[in-house]
């Protein structure tokens, strides 16, 4: 016999309905399931035609007051009872509009929603960043630090990422096609040398299929909150890449309507809270040099000195460069390493001038860690 819900049927019933006509169809539907859990919990049994204000107002307030189960000492953030609140609202709207109860008032309509919480501004240092994709090189997971560059370089979303398909790749073009994005709209994903460089080079390639297999969207979750534990970098979550992505493609140069159309962000308001320009990125916007300065070439400006991380063991010498990811040379202790190292670093940066790819700015030596109290820092010079 098919369910027909009414005016008297417990709210229970409705959101079980609920979810079967109409969640179902929604991308958000097992995130959707918890929440219509939460609301159940604590108005399930309430005939939907006598839920009022009062019951919805007392469902906010539980909510806030309910502690946090990820964050210990914390209640439940505001935008999670928002959620709630407006998932509860589209139940009343849908019972009004589809299932033949055009008399009933939504509740939710005249009741205080909670304040949202203000959009997250966490962005990478360059210090932090040149760290966190050195250990990322050297993940167990071969797809870790290819995710976490797609990531950095494409601004695509983790749902996104992890739906992305080899068949969707445009070798000629040099796009990713997502076919599927969080706002609905299908759109192409320009890939830069580096992008690119991760799906040519570094990853197995296949002709169809997921190109990030290896993880499902609960494992890169987990597999992100280990990670940054074990190297230190707090409050900075997978989602948060995407907000360098977009401020470092507006530091580049690209105007808004540009970084929109590779972020697929339809509301200027909501981009705008991703681009927290570096101001000292803007100094020579303000005082352009003069053009033949600036364009008379110099060797010392295009080949600078790096920070070097010397440790010194009993029986060897190592040097790493932090703004390089994979740059580490050793040898023994009476041999000249810092020769050697200038060598190296000359040949490593010239090779990327050849191939066009951009020099990392010199990390300060100030921000550059430590590993061991054998290290020291150098400033290294190719020339």
């Amino acid at each position: 016999m098919m369910f027909v819900p009414t005016l008297a049927t417990p709210l229970r019933d409705i959101l079980t309905h609920y979810i079967a006509t109409v969640s179902v169809r929604k991308r958000s539907h097992h995130t959707e399931i918890f929440r219509i859990k939460a609301i159940a919990d604590l108005l399930g049994d309430v005939p939907l035609g006598e839920i009022t204000p009062m019951h919805v107002v007392g469902f906010r307030d539980h909510r806030l007051a309910t502690p946090n189960p990820r964050k210990s000492g914390q209640t439940l953030g505001t935008g999670t009872v928002k959620a709630e609140l407006m998932l509860l609202s589209h139940v009343f709207s849908t019972a009004a509009a589809e299932w033949g109860m055009d008399k009933l008032e939504n509740p939710v309509l005249k009741i205080r929603k909670p304040k949202p919480p203000p959009g997250r501004s966490r962005r990478l240092t360059q210090a932090e960043e040149f760290k966190l994709l050195r250990a990322a090189a050297r993940h167990s997971n071969p797809h870790f630090y290819p995710i976490v560059v797609m990531a950095l370089e494409t601004a695509c979303r983790q749902g996104e990422l992890l739906n992305a398909r080899w068949e969707h790749v445009n070798w000629e073009k040099r796009t990713l096609h997502l076919p599927i994005t969080k706002n609905g709209d299908a759109r192409d994903v320009p890939l830069s040398r580096k992008a690119y460089s991760i799906l040519h080079d570094t990853l197995p390639r296949k002709t169809e299929g997921r190109i990030f297999d290896m993880y499902c969207s609960h494992g890169i979750k987990s597999s992100w909150r280990v990670f940054m534990r074990g190297i230190g970098i707090k409050d900075f979550h997978f989602h948060d890449l995407r907000h360098c992505a977009i401020s470092s493609l507006l530091e580049r140069g690209l105007n808004t309507i540009e970084v929109a159309s590779i972020s697929g962000h339809r509301s200027m308001q909501m981009l705008k809270r991703y681009a927290h320009l570096s101001a000292w990125r803007l100094v020579e916007k303000l005082d352009p040099k003069p053009t033949a300065k600036r364009q008379r070439p110099v060797l010392k400006e295009h080949l600078p000195a790096y920070p070097a991380v010397v440790t010194e063991w009993l029986r060897r010498v190592d040097i790493d460069f932090p703004d390089f990811i994979d740059l580490r040379l050793s040898g023994p202790p009476q041999a000249d390493n810092i020769g050697r190292a200038k060598d190296v670093l000359l040949r490593t940066l010239v090779t990327m001038l050849c191939e066009g790819v951009p020099l990392p700015a010199p990390s300060p030596a100030d921000v550059v860690e430590l590993p061991h109290e054998q290290a020291r820092i150098e400033i290294i010079s190719p020339l």
